[in-house]
């Protein structure tokens, strides 16, 4: 394979975070536990606070604190995680898991964004995006990770190469013999 081909084959599997499994786990449950829980029913606003854990189908969000609201205006609904860090983990539909985390974790539920913000990381398949922000968009598939342009912070990206999957399991049958 060409290495442009390998570079933006490694990138789109790297970006297609809960793409796949995504749909199927819309149509599950959601369950969400928390050490407390203070809502405002007339302003459509819940904060969840203390050990957070939403699931929903393979999808699991942990954080120390969650936002939950939704407008009257638009009917937008956007949940914000905050967290040292908190965590998103999804397993796709071809079994691989897609993991992230940041200070913070805005997903718009309407819109099927999700974005990082403080020490954002997205990795899966030992493949790995780090940076300040990273704005996902689950419907459309495209990524955009900024920097905060502020001394060495920059956007970094670890491919793992094409047969690296392979390799591991390889390994630890070669250490037995």
């Amino acid at each position: 394979m060409k290495p442009n081909k390998l570079f933006f084959g490694a990138l789109l599997c790297l970006t297609s975070l809960a793409a796949s499994a995504v749909d199927k786990d819309l149509l599950q449950q959601v369950k969400i536990s928390a050490d407390s829980q203070d809502a405002d029913i007339k302003n459509k606003q819940v904060v969840y606070s203390g050990h957070v854990i939403v699931t929903q189908g393979s999808m699991k969000l942990t954080a120390q604190e969650l936002n939950a609201s939704s407008t009257d205006k638009d009917g937008e609904r956007v949940l914000v995680a905050k967290g040292s860090p908190a965590t998103f983990r999804q397993k796709l539909e071809d079994g691989r898991i897609a993991n992230a985390s940041a200070n913070e974790i805005h997903y718009n539920i309407n819109k099927r964004i999700l974005t990082l913000i403080g020490k954002a990381r997205v990795e899966q398949d030992g493949s790995l995006s780090t940076a300040e922000k990273i704005v996902y968009d689950l419907e459309n598939q495209q990524l955009q990770a900024t920097s905060s342009g502020q001394g060495e912070d920059r956007v970094t990206t670890v491919i793992q190469p094409e047969n690296y999957q392979q390799d591991i399991k390889k390994e630890p049958k070669q250490e037995q013999q």
